[in-house]
């Protein structure tokens, strides 16, 4: 049975949802396959949405309710102008996180970084703490 996301509180900008199904948020899809045996699978899911821009947090928790998956998002946009001074808004800078708890207590931290002026940089690293 496939559950929705309510919505549980709101507050300073900030919409935070529960969800208890694993479908609607897709923890794998970034976890490097030489790694997915060893990534804890979460249970429960905390999605915060930030009204005001394009960035949101989701926290995955275990069966014992431990954090196990952390993934964020942002992206930075500056007004600017067409030929017919037309205002719009475009993305400038962007990035991605994904992280999952390893068996062995490491974080699993996969982060991308894309500044449109710059070339996108993507890096794979070890925590000892979920990424805050």
């Amino acid at each position: 049975m496939r559950t929705s996301l309510n919505i549980e509180a709101r507050s300073a900008g900030k919409v935070r949802r529960s969800c208890r199904d694993v479908q609607d948020v897709r923890w794998r899809q970034e976890l490097p396959a030489s790694w997915s045996d060893l990534a804890i699978e979460p249970v429960r899911f905390d999605v915060f949405r930030e009204y005001e821009m394009s960035a949101e947090r989701t926290i995955g928790h275990d069966e014992h309710d431990e954090p196990c998956f952390c993934a964020c998002r942002y992206i930075l946009t500056q007004l600017v102008a067409d030929e017919d001074d037309l205002f719009f808004e475009m993305p400038v800078y962007a990035e991605t996180l994904a992280a999952w708890r390893l068996r062995d207590r490491r974080w699993l931290v996969l982060r991308n970084v894309v500044a449109y002026a710059e070339k996108a940089r993507r890096s794979l690293s070890f925590s000892g703490s979920m990424p805050r």
